[in-house]
Order: C-alpha cells, then sequence, then structure tokens
C-alpha cells in the first residue's frame, strides 16, 4: 500500500523524516520502505518554459526554450501538453532521476537539449506519463524540487499483512504513530445530517445475511459532477490513485483515508427503489465497470436493483450503473461483507481490487456507519449534493467483538520480561481496546470492532508486546521450553571445522547411532544397551563414527564411486559404571578418506593416491585456518588403528589419526581391498580452541631470506624430530621452517637420509642483512649436528 506522508500529517503530527518513519513503521510491524523521496534529487529545480516552437526534423517533438532563473537551455520535449508561460520541473544534465536514469546532453534529430522537463512518473511521484508535470503559476523558479514537491508528494510503500485490515488506511496507520509516538490522533469531525424530502426512500433486502451481514444506503440528489478540490487531489495522486471526477475521487478519497470500500451507483440507473443483495445463479452473467464479462456462481454474492445484478458484492460495481457527467442522483452503498465469501468470489473471478483487498480481509462493521456520513458531507461540499433519503440501515446479522481475559502473569512468561501494569493500561487504551480490572493484574477486554484480529489472549499479548517495541525485549533464544540459557548454541563454532572440510572436497554423512552389540565393542569400548532395540543389529548405542564410515566406504565402492573423502560429527556412548549415571556421552568428529585424491586428467598424466600424508595434511589446513596455529603428531596405539598418532593442538591431545586397521574391516564383514585413512577428534576439546581469541599479529613489512639447509642423518631419525628441535630454539626470526625433500642413497653411508629444510626469515623491525641470518644458520647446525650426530651435506 502507498501511503502519504502528508495525508498523514492530516490525523497526527509527522516529526520524523521518511526514512526514520519507514523503520518506526517496520518494529510495529508494518514493513515499510520510502517510495518517494524527493530530497534526494540533486539538479533538479523549478523553471519556466519561456517559448516553445515545432521541432524542424520531427512533427512530434517540440524545442522548449526553458530558464530557472539563472541561465537559459534549449530543451527538446515530446509531451502534448507544454505550453509557454508553464511553471515545470527541469531537470538539468548531470541529474540523476528515480531509477539511476542520468540526464546527459542529447542532440535529438539534430537539435541539442540540455536536459529534460520531467512528468510525474519520471519523478517517482506517480504513473501519469500523459504529459509533462505543471506547477501552480506562483511557483517561484529555480527552487530545488525536493524544497517544492517533497512535503506533498513525499510517500512509503508499506506491507501489510492479512491479519491487519484496520492498517489499509492512512488514518489507520495515523493511529498507530499516535499510539507509538503518545501524539494526538485528530480525525474530522462527521456529523449527521438531516435529508431534505424523502423522495429517494430506498428499500433494502438481504437474502444472505451470512454474506452481507449489514447493509447501508442512502440517497443524494442535485449531484454536480466535475473536478475534485486542488487539496484532494493532490492527496490521492501523492497516494498513486489517479483522479477522475469529484463523485468517483470522494469515494477513492474515504477508502483511502478511513480503509471502508463504499461505492456509488446512478440512481437513475435503478428501475425500482429496491436494493437486494443475494447469490448468483450457475452460469449468470455479468458485466463490470472495466468492460469485462463475467460467468457466475453460487459462490458470488450479488448486488441487485431488485431483480438484475448491478454490483459484484465487495469487488467491483456492474458497467450499467456507472456513475457518468451527466448523473444528477446517486445511491451511496456503505456495507460489511463476509470475509470468506469475498476472497472466493475474487480468486474465482481473478479480480484483486481496492475493495476486495479489504473486504476479504475483515473490514469495520461499525465503520459502514462513519464511512456513509463522510461520503454524504464530501458530496455535499464538494459536489453540491443533497440527502433526499433517510440512512437505510439492514444490519440482520449483529457482529460483536469477543470479550477476552489477559492476565500479566501469561504476558510477561511470553515477553520474557516484566512490563507494567501502567504501560498495559496505557497499550489497551491506546488500541482502542474496553478494558476492566477483574483483580489484580488481570483484565477484561473488549476489542474495538476494526481489528477483527483480536480473538484470543495471545492475540492482545502481541500487541501489547508490539506497542512495547520488540527492540525493548530483552533477546534470548528459545528451544520448545520457557527457559532461557546463557548459550544457545554451545556447538556454532564447529561450523567452522564443518565448511572447511567441506572445501576440501569432504562429504557429510549421518549415520544411525545404533549398532548390534559386536560392532559396539570393536572401540574396545563397553557399549550401552538399549532396553527395548528393533533389532540384533540395532541393539547398543556406537561406541565410535568409525565403523558408519567404514560402512559408508563400502557401500559406494560397491556402487562404482571409488574415491571418498567423508565425514561425520555425532554422539558416542559407553557404559563406563553401573545404570544411567554410569553412561559417559561424547561428541565425536570423525573422517576417513580412501581412493584418489586427483585422477589423471590433460592436466595431471600421473593420478595421486590418498595417503597418510595426504590426511595430514587436510588436518594442518583444518587447524590452520580455524585456530590459526600447527598441528603436533606423536606416534601411540590405538585399537582402531594400525599406525596412530595423537593429534596435538596447543598442548592439548584433541584426538587420533593414521591408518585404519585392516581387521577391524574384516570384523565389519567389508569388502575394502585398500588402505583407508582416517581421524577422529573430540568435539568439545576442540570446541574450546575454537572459542579462544585469535590474537592479531602485524604483518611485516620487511622483506624475508629464505635459505635451505641439507643435513644427512641416521635412518632412525625422525624429521620432525628436527623441526621441533630447531623451532624449540625460538629465534623470533625464523618464521617458518619446512622439510621439503628426502634423499636416499649408498653415497650417503649404510642406514643414512637426507633430509632438505626450508628456513625463512624476517625480521618485524628491520632488515635483516645475510651476516643477521648467517648467525642464525651457524646456530641451528651446531644444534644439530651436536643433538642428532648430523652432517651438513653441501
Amino acid at each position: 500500500m502507498r501511503l502519504s506522508i502528508n495525508w498523514l500529517r492530516q490525523y497526527v503530527d509527522i516529526k520524523e523524516t521518511p526514512q526514520e518513519l519507514a523503520d518506526m513503521l517496520t518494529m510495529l510491524g508494518f514493513e515499510a520502505e520510502v517510495a518517494t523521496d524527493l530530497s534526494n534529487l540533486k539538479n533538479i529545480v523549478t523553471a519556466k518554459v519561456e517559448s516553445v516552437e515545432k521541432h524542424p526534423n520531427a512533427d512530434k517533438l517540440l524545442v522548449c526554450q526553458v530558464t530557472d532563473g539563472k541561465e537559459t537551455v534549449s530543451v527538446v520535449c515530446g509531451a502534448p501538453n507544454v505550453e509557454a508561460g508553464q511553471k515545470v520541473v527541469f531537470a538539468k544534465v548531470g541529474a540523476i532521476l528515480p531509477g539511476d536514469f542520468e540526464i546527459k546532453k542529447a542532440k535529438i534529430r539534430g537539435e541539442v537539449s540540455f536536459g529534460m522537463i520531467c512528468a510525474e512518473d519520471e519523478l517517482g511521484i506517480s504513473e501519469n506519463h500523459e504529459g509533462i508535470m505543471v506547477l501552480p503559476e506562483d511557483t517561484n523558479i529555480g527552487i530545488p524540487i525536493s524544497d517544492v514537491l517533497n512535503e506533498k508528494y513525499a510517500a512509503l510503500e508499506l506491507d501489510i499483512t492479512p491479519n491487519r485490515p484496520d492498517a489499509l488506511s492512512h488514518y489507520g496507520i495515523a493511529r498507530e504513530i499516535a499510539l507509538k509516538t503518545n501524539r494526538k490522533l485528530k480525525f474530522p469531525e462527521v456529523k449527521q445530517i438531516n435529508p431534505i424530502g424523502t423522495k429517494g426512500k430506498v428499500t433494502v433486502n438481504i437474502s444472505d445475511p451470512d454474506g452481507c451481514p449489514r447493509y447501508i444506503a442512502g440517497v443524494i440528489d442535485n449531484i454536480k459532477i466535475g473536478e475534485s478540490p486542488t487539496w484532494m487531489k493532490e492527496l490521492l495522486k501523492s497516494a498513486g490513485q489517479r483522479c477522475i471526477n469529484n463523485v468517483v475521487d470522494i469515494s477513492n478519497f474515504v477508502l483511502l483515508e478511513m480503509g471502508h470500500p463504499t461505492h456509488i451507483f446512478d440512481y437513475a440507473q435503478l428501475p425500482t427503489d429496491t436494493i437486494g443483495v443475494r447469490r448468483a445463479t450457475k452460469g449468470e452473467k455479468f458485466v463490470t465497470l472495466d468492460e469485462e464479462q463475467h460467468t457466475l456462481d453460487k459462490h458470488h454474492l450479488l448486488i441487485t436493483d431488485g431483480k438484475n445484478p448491478i454490483a459484484l458484492a465487495g469487488i467491483m460495481g456492474g458497467l450499467g450503473s456507472a456513475v457518468y457527467d451527466d448523473t444528477k442522483k446517486v445511491l451511496i452503498e456503505s456495507a460489511y461483507f463476509d470475509p470468506i465469501t469475498i476472497r472466493k468470489g475474487s480468486k474465482s473471478l481473478g479480480m484483486l481490487t481496492e475493495s476486495s483487498r479489504r473486504f476479504e480481509r475483515g473490514a469495520d462493521p461499525d465503520g459502514t456507519v462513519i464511512a456513509f456520513w463522510r461520503i454524504v458531507s464530501l458530496l455535499k461540499e464538494y459536489a453540491n449534493g443533497e440527502l433526499v433519503s433517510e440512512m437505510i440501515d439492514t444490519y440482520p446479522k449483529k457482529i460483536k467483538s469477543p470479550k477476552i481475559q489477559l492476565r500479566k502473569s501469561e504476558l510477561n512468561i511470553v515477553a520474557g520480561c516484566e512490563i507494567s501494569d501502567k504501560f498495559i493500561a496505557k497499550a489497551l487504551t491506546g488500541l482502542n481496546i474496553e478494558w476492566k480490572n477483574i483483580n489484580d493484574s488481570v483484565w477484561e477486554c473488549l476489542p474495538s470492532s476494526f481489528r477483527p484480529d483480536l480473538e484470543g489472549e495471545i492475540d492482545l499479548i502481541e500487541e501489547i508486546i508490539r506497542v512495547y517495541g520488540y527492540d525493548n525485549v530483552p533477546v534470548s533464544t528459545r528451544y520448545g521450553s520457557l527457559f532461557n540459557y546463557s548459550n544457545s548454541d554451545p556447538k556454532a563454532n564447529i561450523s567452522k571445522v564443518i565448511n572447511t572440510l567441506s572445501g576440501f572436497g569432504f562429504n557429510q554423512c549421518y549415520n544411525n547411532s545404533l549398532l548390534s552389540k559386536e560392532e559396539a565393542k570393536l572401540s574396545g569400548e563397553n557399549p550401552v544397551k538399549t532396553i527395548n532395540p528393533l533389532s540384533e543389529n540395532l541393539s547398543d548405542m556406537r561406541t565410535s563414527l568409525l565403523p558408519g564410515l567404514l560402512t559408508n566406504i563400502d557401500f559406494n565402492i560397491k556402487n562404482g564411486n571409488k574415491n571418498l573423502q567423508l565425514f561425520e560429527i555425532g554422539q558416542v556412548h559407553s557404559q563406563k559404571g553401573k545404570g544411567f549415571k554410569g553412561i559417559v556421552e561424547k561428541s565425536k568428529i570423525s573422517g576417513v578418506v580412501y581412493g584418489l585424491s586427483r585422477k589423471a586428467d590433460i592436466h595431471n598424466e600421473t593420478p595421486i593416491s590418498q595417503s597418510f600424508f595426504s590426511l595430514k595434511g587436510y588436518l594442518n589446513s583444518i587447524i590452520k585456518r580455524t585456530l590459526n596455529t600447527t598441528t603436533e603428531y606423536i606416534e601411540t596405539n590405538h585399537i582402531e588403528f594400525e599406525k596412530c598418532f595423537t593429534i596435538n593442538v596447543s598442548g592439548k591431545n584433541i584426538g587420533f589419526m593414521g591408518i585404519v586397521d585392516s581387521g577391524l574391516m574384516k570384523s565389519l564383514k567389508l569388502d575394502i581391498e585398500n588402505e583407508v585413512f582416517g581421524f577422529e577428534i573430540a568435539v568439545d576439546l576442540l570446541l574450546e580452541l575454537l572459542t579462544e581469541p585469535i590474537l592479531f599479529k602485524q604483518i611485516s613489512k620487511y622483506p624475508s631470506i629464505e635459505r635451505d639447509l641439507n643435513f644427512v642423518i641416521d635412518e632412525s631419525i625422525m624429521a620432525g624430530d628436527i623441526l621441533d628441535k630447531i623451532q624449540n630454539m625460538e629465534i623470533d626470526q625464523l618464521k617458518s621452517i619446512t622439510p621439503t625433500n628426502i634423499f636416499r642413497h649408498e653415497s650417503l653411508g649404510e642406514n643414512k637420509k637426507s633430509v632438505v629444510y626450508n628456513l625463512i626469515f624476517q625480521d618485524d623491525a628491520k632488515t635483516l642483512e645475510d651476516k643477521d641470518v648467517n648467525s642464525f644458520i651457524d646456530e641451528i647446525i651446531s644444534i644439530v649436528k651436536v643433538k642428532f650426530n648430523a652432517k651438513l651435506r653441501v
């Protein structure tokens, strides 16, 4: 719904900018955004058309001389209504119109144009493109257009939820603003008018009170069709409504003002003094105002002249009873129609109108009276109309608002905070809800007729919290209960590891947490038995994630997929003591790799197999990316691995990795021929590390120096031992040390190997010179020679 800010000012003071107002309404539950805000438009000013001449090379174009008071420029214009002497909106060269359309100097059919005279749609004011926008004659020229038009045409676009029909009007939104800001709400006084005679007597017969519970009618004579007053045309235009004539505009004005649809019939086209409301018969034909013929059925509600249909109730009037320029006498309809009936009829015909949009959400049955008298008073003032009948109010099916009890205790539980009795009373009053205390902190409430969505206590609670302000409610997350948790998702950080694994090509698996007793015992842990197992194969809680992942590998191999990288996050259980208290539950993340890590292709002739070192590389990268630290591996024993190493990070043993035991796969009766490499990490230990802050370290602006050292050592000495020893020397300038090559040859000696280490040095405060690095190198060589009986290979 397009909401005119200037129109809102008729009912409540607006002190906010368009954006601030949009933000306020959004927090009140009405999603809003700025639709028109001319304050953002630059280089667009008021100007005067000094002369208009035909374009020498185009029949439908004109060459205008336009001045802003400082300079006069030539502008090519194709609008049919441009005339000399007009005050217009002029976009200079360099101006940017809504939609990011930039005005440039252009040559059009041989004539240079230095700007553009704007139409309303080009400014975002309306969809009117029939001609240029002509300003009042007394408008000063050279003034930024935002200073002239923004107050009139600034507008918001609102997305109103289906349960809030009361907000489909300017007065409805003004009511919300007044409630939120504690400002006074104003509405023009609507007085009942005594009829002049009774020559417009009308009878209303409702044969379907379920479809039409209330129908109000009245007759106005001596109507003079003409233009609407300027103020009404400007308000309608600012709300995106096209002006037609004073009678039609008045009906549209009341619709957008207070949200209640009305309809005005040409009384001369009604052969009788009777208005009927009935259901259509199957196959009945009817032509609406848009000159479309519709085939109806029993779902459609009709307004008739006692016999023939003259309108589709709540949707659109008929062509035969429309108001024309020669209309002198009209009948006003202000009714309440059943929402379900209107919705079914509208949907079946594919007709969504401003009237049906409001009726199908639930109009105000009491608003029919106010809307009727508002129409009567406006027709009298601006169309010379005279009321010549009583207000005929046929109300066969009374609609009553439900009485609702509101408990403060329930309100505070849902809100999660204490809301005072004073605020509750103030909010209820501001919401036009009649209330009274029936005992301490319990209120009996009667909602207004314009709020059909308030049906129960929870609806009132939602309204009070909405008015209280969602931003004033303490932040908390609830999972199926009313208890608050300081950390709603303690495992949220594990997503960093999941994303990194996925980035390396791992696929996440979800396996059954139940295994057979024999399979559950394979990890060496005592499994937890289930009381009523579904089968012998699903009798115990799993004690490890590896059996499930190995089964996944076997299944994939048998289905043609022989290259796999899999992982799973899940719970494992073991029975450490008696009863439920003896059950220990742990969260684990396990992964396996199998087959090729890279196939042979046009770029790589040799395929690369998964190995212990490829798995180690994945783990190193995961730890580096998520924790920004290095990983240490220490050889150990584990029942599920043939060759096993602990995974040590920041001095903590967080899991195991290695070559999966072939005996484990045989015990699971799996047909896996090649080696499987796997890991298991304790999630709780990993999360402890993930929650530790990563400290910022300044990147050095000085160059690095790279050196290689080639040591000949005994075959029994591990390359990692030497690496650890060098790192423990704590040389601040040593930024990186990496084993890059291992060479074995008889020329080195019996049981000897050559290991090359790449070292990178860098200082954070100065440029290192060779003499600085040489001292570090000499120290490293000396330590390695003494501790590992190594020789430097030149």
